[in-house]
């Protein structure tokens, strides 16, 4: 009799995630969001997603977009002490439109009411 193979980490695509992070859930098309504020697995696209409002009603939402937002390396962002606007800011330059600070953050999950 063999040995049963090992099991696959993490980091070959097996068991469960090695990180857990909090993320933002962004509701396509509607004028609000909501923080998921302790670690969790992000969703991937196609996946489903639940809301329950404060007086318990409940929504469903599938996932359509998962971005992550990266920026320079804190090495060579200015810090924030020396900030004169927002922390971190990095636009410098021409620019379309208005000027606008860049800053990593937690990834927003993009998602659209379930048709049921």
């Amino acid at each position: 009799m063999t040995d049963p193979p090992e099991a696959l980490g993490p980091e070959e695509g097996g068991g469960p995630p090695s990180s857990l992070m909090p993320w933002t859930l962004v509701i396509e098309d509607e004028d609000w969001s909501a923080d998921l504020e302790h670690g969790a697995p992000v969703p991937g696209v196609g996946d489903l997603v639940e809301w329950i409002a404060d007086d318990g009603d409940k929504r469903l939402f599938r996932v359509v977009r998962v971005v992550h937002t990266v920026q320079s390396s804190s090495t060579v962002r200015p810090r924030v002490r020396d900030e004169h606007a927002l922390p971190n800011s990095t636009v410098e330059g021409p620019s379309d439109g208005q000027p606008r600070a860049l800053r990593a953050g937690l990834p927003r999950v993009i998602v659209a009411p379930e048709d049921r």
